[in-house]
């Protein structure tokens, strides 16, 4: 938690190494974490999530990430019930992180998520995990549709797809 330390140097010449062509786009320090209309996702870090090091384990991240797509869709209309309904479900065929700063025991944090793609069978959505205005990491996951029925790709349906307004955000 120190700024300016060991650390935030290396961080910076790895944010140097995103905009050069990584997968997240880089954000500067002028930049808002989320675009507006960003779905917010409250968690409190638990002890169980502390690894050796004393900070959150990176895998606690994605399941946070995940956890947040979950409640945006529920929020817009799509829960879980409604896709066992249809006989689909969106399935992950990718993630990308980065970690900026490291989360410990008892922090508020709040991950917001957004979706940035909808194709006909894809869609493509991106995180901030942020604590008291300090963005702990940013992410990105490629998400698929399938057919529950033959676990296979299948097309997004048009309601679906209406239900997340897509976001522009650096």
């Amino acid at each position: 938690r120190v700024p300016g330390g060991i650390a935030s140097a290396a961080l910076e010449v790895l944010g140097s190494a995103s905009a050069s062509g990584g997968i997240l786009p880089r954000m500067t320090e002028a930049s808002s974490p989320a675009p507006e209309g960003a779905h917010a996702y409250n968690h409190q870090v638990r002890s169980e999530e502390i690894d050796e090091l004393g900070h959150v384990n990176n895998l606690h991240y994605i399941a946070w990430m995940q956890a947040a797509a979950a409640d945006h869709s529920s929020a817009v209309g799509w829960p879980w019930s409604r896709y066992e309904a249809i006989g689909g479900a969106w399935v992950v065929r990718s993630h990308a992180i980065e970690y900026l700063r490291p989360a410990f025991a008892g922090d508020e944090i709040v991950v917001r998520t957004w979706v940035v793609e909808m194709g006909k069978v894809q869609s493509r959505r991106r995180y901030a995990i942020v604590r008291e205005g300090t963005v702990l990491a940013r992410g990105e996951t490629n998400w698929v549709f399938i057919s529950r029925r033959t676990n296979t790709l299948d097309r997004v349906p048009a309601e679906l797809r209406a239900a997340f307004p897509v976001l522009v955000h650096p």
